[in-house]
């Protein structure tokens, strides 16, 4: 299957770029590399309520892997979804120094200083290159409120941006701010494009996110589409916030 190359939430992602070469079922409680996803879903169901508050205690590595929404939960495709640590292979470097907090924030694996811990869920459909993305990083104190402040401010002066990844033909980068139910002890949506001049050999993609601080963590969702990804469902991100708070307990 061909890789995805954006990397964004990030990821994420960083703010696209997770492999997507599958590697095999994911099960419920057991994890493995990270991958791509497939999407949770547009908006459309009504709020029945946020996680919110700081997570109790800084969580590890396998605490974050296991805090992640599995497989089942959002019935994504066992053989080409897949959970794990997350990866920092898929540098995405913005043009504009200014603009590389939204690149970062996109995507854990994307910053240059690694943060303390961070997992990434890929939940792909059985078919089509639709995909979810989770993210849950624990940053050290002060972190992921500095990282989130970043990438909104970053917005001002980078709505649209050049990047690259790893001698990869430069792709133009556009961000834009969407709206989304507030959680946690901030929140933020964003919805990016990533497009190049050769869509058969680079990343031609559209993404939403929806980036939440509890503490410490961000917990990031991100759906991916060729066009218009819609936002992930209400549902599914307290679904994922009380999961990770669950865990921090």
């Amino acid at each position: 299957m061909r890789s995805l190359r954006i990397i964004v939430a990030t990821g994420v992602l960083a703010p696209l770029v997770l492999a997507a070469t599958a590697c095999g079922p994911n099960n419920d409680d057991k994890s493995s590399t990270t991958a791509t996803t497939a999407p949770i879903g547009t908006a459309t169901a009504a709020p029945t309520g946020a996680g919110t508050g700081a997570a109790a205690k800084a969580l590890t590595q396998d605490q974050l892997v296991k805090a992640l929404l599995t497989v089942k939960d959002l019935q994504a495709d066992q053989n080409r979804s897949s959970l794990g640590a997350t990866k920092s292979q898929h540098k995405l470097t913005a043009n504009k120094a200014a603009c590389q907090p939204l690149l970062d924030l996109a995507d854990a694996g994307n910053a240059a200083t690694p943060p303390a811990a961070s997992a990434t869920g890929a939940y792909f459909g059985t078919n089509g290159r639709e995909y979810t993305v989770i993210q849950l990083t624990q940053f050290g104190a002060g972190q992921a409120a500095k990282a989130m402040t970043s990438g909104e401010a970053a917005l001002g002066s980078c709505a649209a941006f050049n990047a690259t990844s790893q001698g990869q033909p430069a792709m133009k980068v556009t961000f834009s701010k969407a709206t989304f139910q507030a959680a946690g002890d901030a929140t933020l949506a964003l919805n990016a494009k990533f497009t190049a001049d050769d869509c058969a050999n680079a990343p031609c993609e559209a993404r939403s996110y929806v980036i939440v601080r509890s503490g410490d963590v961000l917990t990031m969702l991100s759906n991916s589409a060729l066009a218009d990804p819609g936002m992930p469902e209400q549902d599914t991100v307290k679904k994922q916030l009380d999961k990770l708070h669950a865990a921090a307990k």
